[in-house]
């Protein structure tokens, strides 16, 4: 009876590890793990693709087209007398202020979907560079592990023949855990910067694989910024914005004066244009100066790449001469880790001043067009 109860048993088992793969992938349990090869313009690209951000810029366009199509309709209807101030309305119709408002509208709807285009492309731009840096760090954090745990083996080594104390054998421990927990931050720190990224390249599948191919380079720049500040004051949207503003405030006074200057209603939109003068000449300055600062972070940036760079020689040049050090036995295990943690720390500063520089110089490009 208990041959012959065998192979029921077994079947049932096959049974059921097949069922157990057919639900697997009929669920997607267990997704196949997509992968992409990217630079930044693909990914960019990808992150444009069918974007609904975007789609409701175009649709916004349209909207304001529309609006100055029916207000150009309006102001060719209305002919002949108006009598005041019951036709007043009818008059700013008239005189085509509603259309000037519906034309500014239709510039400020294509100027928002070129910022937003902008902002999507840093947005993308930063979370891309972002992944490269938590790879770099990765790599360093994983070098600095591999070299804890050589160091670990050799003082376990020399301890048991006599040749280092205990306390060296407990440092060589602490350095291997610090450098494991440090490793295991990155790799942390890391998946979340790609998960991030592969949102905003829509990418369904959160476990895809993401190959970017762009370095974080340093390339030096200069630019000359009283020339760039010129040039925003002609591209960039809120310029736009200030100074459409005062054109219709102007506009609107001017359609006031059919009820004389002493009206309240001429006197109100009188004060519009003083505040609006204001605002557009104040705020033109303020633009003007936070691209100025914009181009002093560069410069500030790229201080810190070359300092870190020097820095990060010094300390590889110290670790070595630590090295020699401690095989003559003139410094202990605890000096040669410090100097060792030292020079993994310079390399992760001068991998994060890097892209610091990187990200500052591409904001200062959309600084000085569209703005951000």
């Amino acid at each position: 009876m208990k041959k012959i109860l065998k192979v029921p048993a077994l079947m049932m088992v096959i049974v059921l590890m097949i069922s157990s793969v057919t639900y697997a992938e009929n669920t997607g349990s267990a997704p196949v793990s997509d992968t992409y090869t990217l630079t930044l313009n693909q990914a960019i690209e990808m992150a444009m693709k069918d974007n609904l951000q975007l789609i409701s810029a175009d649709t916004k366009i349209k909207d304001a087209k529309r609006q100055k199509e029916d207000a150009q309709k309006t102001q060719r209807e209305q002919k002949g007398f108006i009598r005041l101030p019951d036709g007043f309305a009818l008059v700013a119709v008239k005189q085509g202020y509603y259309v000037k408002q519906a034309d500014v509208g239709i510039k400020s709807a294509n100027y928002e979907k070129e910022q937003a285009i902008a902002k999507l492309s840093y947005d993308v731009t930063q979370k891309y560079y972002s992944v490269k840096l938590m790879e770099a760090l990765c790599e360093n954090a994983n070098n600095a592990y591999k070299l804890a745990l050589e160091n670990k083996t050799t003082i376990d080594a020399q301890f048991e023949l006599g040749m280092v104390a205990e306390l060296d054998v407990n440092n060589a421990s602490y350095n291997v855990n610090q450098a494991k927990a440090a490793l295991d931050k990155c790799s942390r720190n890391y998946d979340i910067a790609k998960r991030s990224l592969i949102i905003s390249l829509q990418i369904e599948n959160p476990a895809a694989e993401l190959i970017l191919t762009d370095t974080i380079d340093y390339e030096t720049f200069s630019a000359d910024v009283d020339k760039d500040i010129d040039k925003a004051m002609t591209t960039r949207f809120d310029v736009f914005s200030l100074e459409s503003a005062l054109s219709l405030a102007k506009s609107y006074r001017d359609v006031t004066l059919a009820l004389g200057h002493s009206s309240p209603e001429y006197s109100a939109a009188n004060q519009t244009v003083v505040q609006s003068e204001y605002n557009c000449t104040n705020n033109k300055k303020l633009i003007g100066l936070s691209i100025r600062t914009a181009y002093n972070d560069i410069l500030n940036a790229s201080d810190s790449v070359h300092l870190a760079e020097e820095n990060v020689k010094l300390c590889k040049q110290e670790y070595s001469i630590a090295e020699i050090q401690y095989d003559l036995g003139m410094i202990t295990n605890t000096q040669l880790s410090a100097a060792l943690n030292a020079a993994t720390a310079a390399e992760t500063e001068l991998e994060n001043s890097k892209l610091t520089y990187k990200l500052a110089v591409i904001k200062y490009g959309y600084d000085i067009t569209i703005g951000l």
